[in-house]
């Protein structure tokens, strides 16, 4: 079905100059990084004199290690690997800002009945998600605090495609499912599923998606990092001024209907923030030592939100 998110690839090649060698951005179909789409369909890469090449990835997971690597200099990537990622010594990885806030769904089959009410209703239920998603920690970390230990008392189910996960609800492999959006809503539109309880219901105000650098090529190069912030920055202020334009955006890189990313916002299932949330990130990573996802929740000195504010100061400081 289209709309759904595919495996790595490349996305569209944006050259502005010769020069310098192209910033390599991982992403992925999610509204949670539509500040990345408007920046690069309203040119701001151009502005900024920057070759860029938007990189698709399925999951936030080889995102975090494209990064780590150096095969990508910058991600959009979700907070379950990238504050995990943080609490591993010695990686060149910083969390440099923030892209979205809560903004993820547990669905249910649309079509067939359910018992699913609450977080406790998952007690004994088979569960997709994408690995590595940052709702899929909200939802068992919760589940946890809730007395149902989501190793003993539920299957998790980890899938590498959404449109997996979509099959398995309506064959009845699976009671529910763990979506970011626009992918609750892309299921509830195409009949699929229907959200039950958003994640920040669950756990309000949640840290998610950031936007994190490979820090030995910020070091080198401090004015394109900076500049890379400031297509951030721009892009986010874009969205939240120009509804049918990001909707246009998010619609075309997300490869579903308008219509759909029209719900997305206006309904307000999509959050997004440029706060790197210190305190926000450091809950997170609690979450995930008491889940034994995460060895530590040291993980300060990689939030660094350096390159943000010397963006704010050149863009003019109207930080939202």
């Amino acid at each position: 079905m289209a709309g759904t998110a595919a495996a790595a690839s490349v996305g569209p090649f944006i050259r502005t100059t010769r020069a310098q060698s192209p910033v390599n951005v991982g992403y992925l179909k999610a509204t949670h990084h539509s500040p990345l789409f408007n920046a690069l369909d309203q040119g701001y890469f151009q502005d900024e004199g920057l070759e860029v090449k938007p990189v698709l990835f399925a999951g936030s997971g080889p995102i975090g290690e494209g990064v780590i690597t150096g095969a990508l200099q910058a991600g959009y990537i979700g907070s379950a690997p990238s504050i995990f990622i943080c609490s591993r010594p010695g990686v060149p990885f910083n969390i440099v800002s923030g892209t979205a806030t809560e903004s993820s769904a547990v669905v249910v089959p649309f079509a067939r009945p359910t018992t699913i009410k609450q977080l406790t209703d998952l007690r004994g239920k088979n569960i997709g998600t994408i690995r590595a998603a940052t709702a899929d920690i909200v939802v068992r970390y919760k589940m946890l605090e809730a007395g149902v230990d989501p190793f003993k008392h539920a299957t998790v189910r980890n899938f590498s495609h959404i449109q997996d996960i979509l099959v398995g609800l309506e064959k009845g492999d699976l009671d529910a499912a763990i979506l970011w959006e626009p992918w609750g809503t892309h299921a509830e539109y195409t009949k699929y599923a229907k959200p039950i309880m958003w994640s920040g219901e669950i756990w309000p105000f949640h840290v998610c998606c950031r936007v994190a650098y490979n820090t030995k090529w910020a070091d080198a190069n401090r004015d394109a990092a900076v500049k890379v912030m400031k297509t951030h920055i721009r892009g986010y202020r874009f969205m939240r001024a120009n509804f049918e334009e990001n909707v246009k955006s998010s619609a075309k890189w997300c490869g579903i209907t308008e219509k759909e990313i029209r719900i997305v916002f206006g309904q307000d299932r999509q959050k997004n923030t440029i706060n790197i949330d210190p305190l926000g990130s450091q809950e997170f990573a609690e979450a995930g030592v008491a889940l034994g996802v995460a060895e530590t929740a040291n993980i300060q000195h990689n939030l660094n939100d350096a390159y943000q504010r010397a963006a704010l100061a050149e863009l003019g400081k109207k930080k939202a």
